[in-house]
């Protein structure tokens, strides 16, 4: 999986699952296109919309620095890889029968609306250990113990980072939409209000979107620090993990919910280390650059999944599992948002579980920045092409 990617100071990033090749019954779907009047359940919400809706749109995703979800990328693109291995995988088949039975105008709600954004950007502006909406509610146990273990294991400051859940069914709670339209999107009170009911009675209407349960609302997971930021909404953010309900559902679809939620934690913590260590400056930029600190990241999770004083997990077990997620690396190698490919991500997870294998029977953890170090020495030899 691709994870989400928050920007901070220089770069930062997330674990958001990216998908490797887009799901066909979606590919043929025209984005540019205006709901119709066919399907009653879609056919007024955007009439409530301002008429910069979407530049607002782009502009609280520029604020925020997360990359899209699976989701959204499903319904926005199509990759067509020449010179790596790319091609379906099982998270291709899990969004094709998300998205299954829905008309175009329901997808297109899910595309223009902004409702793939709005649990995501929820949980991550209003969420706090001490409100009970963003408790995690699936896996809740296991992860709880996974964050405590992980933050022990690196030599990072931790212990401010907060662990929450986002779940679509805020969707149907118009207060909260409204909340976040007004002091993220700008709305007055009253459009806000008028639109978050609009959204609820979409998402109440339509079986497929099962009340904002559908995973697709969901299907994401991502780190956040608002470290260096000067815009006061971001700077009152506290340091955060957040996974979505659609992450742990696609998890279990792909038969690696027994240490898949453990080993994207790995990644999404790893995301934490650099931004505690500054890993995000080099010299590249781009698409190499993202590159690199999702590599690292993949690197620093596998490390603490297999390592005997982390997970202390079976390495074939770990590799196994993030050979399914990581076919979802991409081949968009002109997009800023580029995660490597699928290969790529691989060899980066066995070069870590052979350097944890090699710390047994002693224990010894490596310095973060020794490990990033040794990392960036791999780098161009995990990276070269892989087609063949």
């Amino acid at each position: 999986m691709k994870l989400s990617i928050r920007r901070a100071a220089v770069v930062g990033a997330g674990l958001t699952l990216s998908l490797g090749l887009l799901a066909p019954a979606v590919s043929a779907v025209d984005t540019s296109a205006t709901p119709t009047t066919s399907d009653p359940a879609t056919s007024d919400w955007d009439a409530l919309l301002p008429d910069d809706w979407a530049a607002r749109r782009d502009a609280a995703a520029a604020r925020l620095g997360i990359e899209s979800s699976p989701a959204t990328e499903a319904l926005q693109r199509v990759i067509n890889p020449d010179d790596y291995e790319c091609g379906p995988t099982d998270l291709d088949a899990y969004v094709d029968g998300l998205l299954a039975g829905m008309t175009n105008d329901q997808i297109l709600f899910l595309v223009l609306s902004g409702v793939l954004d709005f649990p995501t950007y929820d949980a991550l502006i209003f969420g706090r250990d001490t409100d009970p909406a963003y408790d995690l509610s699936i896996q809740s146990t296991k992860l709880h113990h996974t964050f405590r273990d992980v933050k022990r294991f690196w030599d990072v400051e931790s212990s401010d980072i907060q662990l929450h859940a986002m779940h679509g069914d805020m969707l149907l709670d118009t207060d909260r939409v409204s909340r976040l339209l007004v002091a993220f999107y700008g709305f007055t009170e009253a459009d806000a209000d008028a639109y978050a009911a609009a959204v609820a009675d979409v998402i109440a209407s339509v079986p497929a979107f099962d009340g904002g349960n559908n995973p697709i609302f969901t299907l994401n997971a991502f780190a956040f620090t608002g470290e260096g930021e000067s815009d006061p909404l971001l700077t009152s953010v506290p340091d955060k993990l957040i996974f979505g309900d659609g992450i742990m559902d696609a998890l279990s679809f792909m038969d690696i919910a027994d240490v898949g939620p453990r080993v994207v934690m790995g990644h999404e913590f790893g995301h934490h280390v650099q931004f505690e260590d500054n890993l995000f400056d080099s010299p590249l930029t781009g698409p190499e650059a993202t590159r690199r600190t999702e590599l690292m990241a993949d690197a620093f999770g596998t490390y603490f999944g297999v390592h005997a004083r982390g997970l202390a997990l079976n390495a074939k077990r770990v590799l196994d599992t993030e050979k399914a997620f990581f076919a979802v690396g991409d081949c968009a190698f002109d997009n800023p948002g580029h995660h490597g490919t699928p290969n790529q991500r691989m060899r980066s997870a066995v070069w870590a579980a052979d350097l944890a294998a090699d710390a047994r029977p002693q224990g010894r953890i490596l310095p973060s920045l020794t490990f990033a170090d040794l990392f960036e020495a791999k780098l161009p030899e995990l990276v070269a092409p892989d087609a063949g």
